[in-house]
């Protein structure tokens, strides 16, 4: 007879949860929210234990294996907030927790580690005992002289190193009761002092939009119910001060608050702001680009309730924070806050679920808000605070555009720079200030052609020309990560070397070396920043001046703060203009935006030279006039007749495989079945080839859902879950709010 059943969420691509016999061993130690090693099948795999139901229908049950880290248990607020994931986005509810994990706990590994070693007698009676017996042990006199003027405990290596001392000494201290050694968990500072080359933070007096806007945020933290609060603020306004004073209430009055950013480049300023406006707080932070034992160690901080406030990037929405009371999602807009593999996730939309459950506010902030929030504060779902002028000393910064024309793209780089731009930067060069310079393109040329018979070179894999990379001397497909040497002749015409056409940033660097050769530049894109570590480095030397021009990606357009950069180029406003993607436009405004208004933070008013291709479309127009309001309207009214968001709710389905015969048999069905299925008000569009055809080797196809709600779209997913599970040859994925189309 079975004593007790654990209902455990499995780590598979499953819709159901399985049931479990709880060993006797292990009944009185099992809770809910327990990760376990359970047999499934021929394997043995991971899960958590979700539940204790009465009774089971399977007559079997087989036994959980043990119980992995103890210590480690989902709360019940974990458990809710994760399950509503799994409904909402379509995924299995054991993948949605294994998501919320860091990588080193996924996999099992044991937490790092470090013998340190301390004093253990106070430190009049080391010196006494050093000058006994410094004749005669003059290394072990050395060493207690060092533990009376630093007891520790400091790790091991650094004791032997600091003395400096051998093991043997060390081993007949501890032996005589002179010191001590312990083992403790291995938790390095991913930022440590790395920190304090940025310019340290003066603290403002707030303008009356502030104070306003402050003063809501306060009143909607002592309420302690949940508010959606929009904050839309210009850039350079002051919305971190803001989140800075508020969270400060939330920490004094003994919570703690969460702080989500899009990309891992904002961490390293919004970890030093936080940390010099709140210096009592201790703050944790998790993203992607931490070591191992860095972001386990961050996330063991979390949850045992040492960290009081958590900085991360899209992850982090997941964070064990105990007795949370705040949550503020910064550039709420931004596009990378959606998980574009399982889970499918939107951080922005589970950060305002988790707060409704919560019972808390959540802050919402942007200077160019998403359609959708900015749709949500109009109808009164959120409600909206505004920060119209900046808090620095000057306006926002003048804007100017620039045409541009055939010789932008001139092979030996000259035409990169319009004389707008050109005059500009010379003059900044002369005063010595300080420059952005913005491509949103990697690489030295975007793709390699025959100028002869046209042909350009493809990734084998994938439906995407290969784009050069001059540092590896290799062509790279970005969507696989494939990497194919030049030839040295046309494979179809044998003509010899491919023209490399097309800009990125490499090309930019180099292009920008030659023609300013007085100019220290220093490049932030993915191809050289590719640890956390470098990234700071580079930022850290900007912000001290050590370089005059920072080129790079949107990786510089998301909320950087330096005062001494009083001009923004942007080479070429319009890349994302022509995608086949409804949002094309909306996001070609918010870079503009986002990016121009890296200028004019200090005391000098900024500059702004757009260069396009597309001077007269209202993107461009509108954002070089900070006009958000005019945007909105022209960009809304586009989208009412065709029903896309914020009008309609969309799910993308997307179908791959290598047999492109079985794909297409495969995605008729799923048309057949979705339209048999959809109620009145849905509509099934496709299946289509997808905008990229075919990536790493697998075709594709899509079939988009629209709906004016959310809940036909969900009844419909449900109604044909068998449907659209993934078959041996074809993998199915289901996208709920899609945010790219590509």
């Amino acid at each position: 007879m079975i004593s007790r059943i654990a209902e455990i969420a499995v780590n598979a691509p499953l819709s159901r949860s399985f049931h479990y016999e709880v060993p006797s061993d292990l009944e009185a130690r099992l809770e809910r929210g327990h990760r376990v090693l359970i047999p499934f099948g021929p394997r043995l795999t991971t899960g958590v234990c979700v539940g204790f139901p009465e009774t089971s229908d399977v007559p079997r049950l087989k036994p959980i294996r043990r119980i992995l880290h103890p210590d480690c248990r989902f709360d019940d607020h974990l458990l809710e907030l994760t399950r509503w994931i799994a409904d909402y986005y379509r995924a299995n509810w054991g993948e949605v927790l294994e998501a919320a994990l860091p990588p080193s706990i996924r996999s099992g590994r044991p937490e790092r580690t470090v013998k340190r070693i301390a004093a253990q007698r106070p430190a009049e009676l080391l010196r006494i005992e050093a000058d006994r017996i410094r004749q005669r042990a003059p290394a072990r006199a050395r060493a207690l002289e060092f533990f009376a003027a630093s007891p520790g405990p400091r790790p091991r290596a650094d004791v032997i190193a600091g003395i400096p001392t051998t093991a043997e000494v060390l081993r007949r201290l501890l032996g005589d009761g002179w010191i001590r050694e312990e083992e403790r968990q291995d938790r390095p500072d991913p930022f440590g002092d790395g920190l304090s080359c940025f310019e340290t933070r003066v603290e403002h007096e707030l303008n009356e939009h502030q104070v306003r806007a402050l003063e809501i945020l306060r009143r909607a933290r002592e309420a302690r119910a949940f508010r959606a609060i929009l904050l839309h603020g210009i850039t350079g306004s002051g919305k971190t001060e803001i989140y800075l004073r508020v969270l400060r209430d939330v920490l004094e009055a003994g919570g703690r608050g969460l702080v989500l950013v899009p990309e891992i480049s904002l961490t390293p300023q919004t970890v030093m702001r936080f940390r010099q406006g709140l210096p009592a707080a201790s703050i944790a932070v998790l993203h992607s680009m931490l070591s191992p034992a860095e972001r386990t160690g961050q996330w063991r901080e979390i949850q045992e309730g040492k960290a009081r406030l958590v900085i991360g990037a899209r992850s982090a929405v997941f964070a064990p924070i105990p007795d949370l009371r705040l949550i503020i999602v910064d550039e709420e807009h931004e596009s990378s806050y959606k998980q574009e593999s399982s889970p499918r996730y939107h951080a922005r939309d589970v950060a305002v679920v988790r707060g409704r459950m919560l019972s808390i506010p959540v802050v919402l902030g942007s200077a160019t808000p998403s359609l959708e929030s900015t749709h949500n504060a109009r109808n009164g779902k959120y409600e909206l605070v505004e920060l119209p002028s900046r808090a620095t000393p000057h306006d926002l910064p003048a804007v100017v555009i620039s045409p541009l024309d055939g010789s932008f793209y001139r092979s030996d780089g000259s035409g990169l720079v319009t004389d707008q731009l050109d005059y500009l930067i010379r003059r900044q060069l002369q005063d010595r200030e300080q420059m952005l310079i913005y491509l949103n393109r990697r690489g030295f040329a975007t793709y390699l052609h025959c100028v002869r018979c046209g042909f350009v070179m493809k990734c084998d894999q994938c439906d995407v020309t290969l784009t050069f990379h001059r540092g590896e001397n290799i062509a790279r497909c970005h969507y696989c990560g494939l990497g194919r040497e030049i030839p040295a002749a046309c494979p179809e015409c044998l003509m010899p070397g491919p023209r490399k056409s097309g800009v990125g940033t490499e090309r930019v660097f180099d292009a920008l070396k030659k023609r300013y050769p007085e100019a220290r530049i220093a490049r932030l894109d993915r191809d050289v920043i590719t640890t956390h570590r470098k990234l700071r480095t580079t930022l850290a030397g900007f912000a001290r001046g050590d370089y005059d021009m920072l080129v790079g990606t949107q990786m510089l357009a998301k909320g950087h703060d330096f005062p001494r950069v009083s001009l923004v180029g942007i080479l070429l406003a319009d890349t994302g203009l022509s995608f086949p993607d409804f949002r094309a436009a909306e996001r070609t405004f918010q870079l503009i935006t986002q990016m121009a208004g890296r200028a004019g933070r200090g005391a000098k008013r900024g500059r702004v030279i757009v260069q396009t291709f597309f001077p007269d479309h209202y993107a461009v127009r509108c954002a070089a006039s900070a006009d958000y309001r005019g945007f909105c309207n022209q960009e809304l009214e586009r989208r009412r007749p065709l029903g896309y968001p914020p009008f309609g709710r969309l799910v993308k389905i997307v179908l791959a495989s290598e047999d492109e015969e079985k794909l297409k048999k495969e995605a008729a069905r799923i048309g057949r079945r979705l339209r048999e299925s959809a109620a009145e008000g849905c509509q099934v569009l496709g299946p289509a080839p997808s905008p990229i055809a075919k990536i790493q080797n697998r075709h594709r196809k899509q079939i988009l859902l629209k709906a004016k709600k959310a809940a036909p779209l969900q009844a419909l997913l449900r109604a044909c879950e068998k449907d659209l599970a993934s078959r041996r040859s074809v993998d199915v994925a289901v996208d709920v709010d899609p945010q790219s189309m590509m």
